[in-house]
């Protein structure tokens, strides 16, 4: 074979097998849609507006909601297309035959040759007649997300046990990573967003409401640092922010590794206030669980330190699978180590 030859088949070969198995890694371009739930408008007795935002990948996607008086649904829109591009677009839909003065839960769905993605629960209540409520949510109006974000946060509603929390700004810049979003927008003058979010209070402050068992709501302040929000199923509406980012850069032993750690990369940590909430804080050796206090959490090279500066606190050691109660002026540090989670 002459190198003619072989060039050409070598060629020919490269060719089918970046064809067999793609060029790269997966992007957010090639992936299942974005989606975000929107607040419902022009709610009467018997039908409503229904909004969202998806965001296709470049894929060709299409959408519908699901509506229903439980978290099973039950009722859905005919599907609609979302087209294909690489932007979010608002969609629509429209809901009728509904019951008057009704709690109905709302979510959008989309899906793509890459998977389907569901939206964040969103509730609404039809008026008690036919004619619109009498404070009608205002039309959503898309967002204007910082750039490179896919999706920005939904407007406020009320909490949802285990689904989804209220955030509100209390001061500086507070950003919000959605799951599903690849980059955080900024979070505005408030916003509902799902359990799973990232939340980044290393620039603000954010008070943080969830949802508590029955008819009640609890709300903590937090800021100088960035966590991941859970609501465990069974967990009583006991709210979970779990420490976010790079550990610090750790080299020696003992206080030299600890100094060496300041001076490369500061802790991560949280500082948190509460009125007798059901809130806790989840680091890398423990978890703080709080009484009706203030608080700080931090991940340090030598391990988990927990300070109180008002109320108690109940600490779980990780590593030595004990309990200890943390009361104010006091600090107790959990040792670095494997944790149990």
């Amino acid at each position: 074979m002459t190198a003619r030859a072989r060039h050409c088949v070598f060629a020919t070969l490269l060719a089918l097998s970046a064809a067999a198995v793609g060029t790269g890694p997966a992007t957010a371009r090639d992936a299942a849609p974005d989606v975000q739930t929107q607040a419902p408008t022009a709610i009467t007795g018997a039908s409503a507006a229904l909004h969202g935002l998806v965001n296709p990948n470049t894929r060709k996607t299409t959408y519908w909601f699901e509506l229903g008086t439980t978290l099973a649904y039950g009722t859905a829109t005919n599907p609609a297309s979302a087209g294909k591009g690489d932007k979010p677009v608002t969609v629509t839909g429209s809901i009728g035959n509904l019951e008057p003065a009704t709690a109905y839960h709302v979510r959008i769905v989309a899906s793509n040759d890459r998977g389907v993605s569901h939206g964040a629960d969103v509730t609404f209540t039809t008026s008690a007649t036919g004619q619109p409520s009498a404070a009608p949510l205002p039309a959503p109006a898309a967002p204007s997300p910082l750039p490179g974000t896919e999706l920005a946060p939904a407007p406020t509603a009320a909490p949802v046990l285990g689904r989804s929390v209220t955030l509100a700004p209390a001061g500086g810049t507070v950003l919000v990573r959605v799951p599903g979003a690849t980059n955080p927008a900024a979070l505005g003058n408030g916003a509902s967003v799902p359990v799973g979010s990232i939340v980044d209070t290393r620039a603000g402050t954010v008070k943080l409401q969830s949802a508590l068992p029955g008819a009640g709501t609890q709300t903590g302040t937090f800021h100088g640092g960035r966590f991941e929000v859970r609501q465990p199923a069974g967990a009583r509406g006991m709210t979970e922010l779990v420490l976010r980012g790079p550990l610090p850069t750790c080299t020696g032993t003992g206080s030299a590794r600890a100094a060496t750690a300041s001076a490369k990369r500061p802790p991560r940590g949280l500082w948190g206030r509460d009125d007798h909430g059901r809130f806790r804080t989840r680091g890398s050796n423990s978890v703080a669980t709080v009484r009706g206090t203030a608080w700080y959490v931090e991940d340090r090279c030598d391990g988990t330190l927990t300070r109180v500066s008002k109320g108690s606190v109940s600490v779980r050691d990780l590593r030595r699978q004990r309990t200890v109660i943390v009361n104010a002026g006091k600090s107790y540090l959990a040792r670095s180590g494997a944790p149990t989670r």
